[in-house]
C-alpha cells in the first residue's frame, strides 16, 4: 500500500523532473534563438519557407511549450501544497 508520504514524494519527483525538463527546454530555446538565420537554409520537403521564418516558428513553438509546462508546474505546486498535508490516521 502507498502511504500519503510515499505519494507526496512521488509528486515531488514529478515536479523535480518537470523543472529539469523546463531548464532543458529553455536552453534549447535560447540556443535556437541565438542562431543566425542568414547562415541557415531549409530543406525541400514541406511548404515553401525561408530559414528566418522557420527559425522564428521553431523558437515560438519552444516558447509555447515552455508556457504550457509553466501551467503544469503551477498545478503541481498546488497539488504539492495539498499532498504534503495528508497523513495516515493514528
Amino acid at each position: 500500500m502507498s502511504t500519503p508520504a510515499d505519494l507526496d514524494e512521488q509528486v515531488t519527483k514529478v515536479r523535480d523532473a518537470l523543472h529539469a525538463l523546463r531548464r532543458t527546454l529553455l536552453d534549447l530555446e535560447r540556443t535556437y534563438a541565438a542562431l543566425d538565420a542568414h547562415t541557415l537554409d531549409v530543406n525541400e520537403p514541406g511548404d515553401p519557407t525561408t530559414a528566418p521564418e522557420t527559425l522564428e516558428s521553431a523558437v515560438d513553438a519552444l516558447r509555447a511549450a515552455q508556457d504550457t509546462l509553466g501551467i503544469a508546474d503551477a498545478d503541481l505546486d498546488v497539488a504539492k501544497r495539498h499532498t504534503a498535508r495528508l497523513t495516515e490516521r493514528q
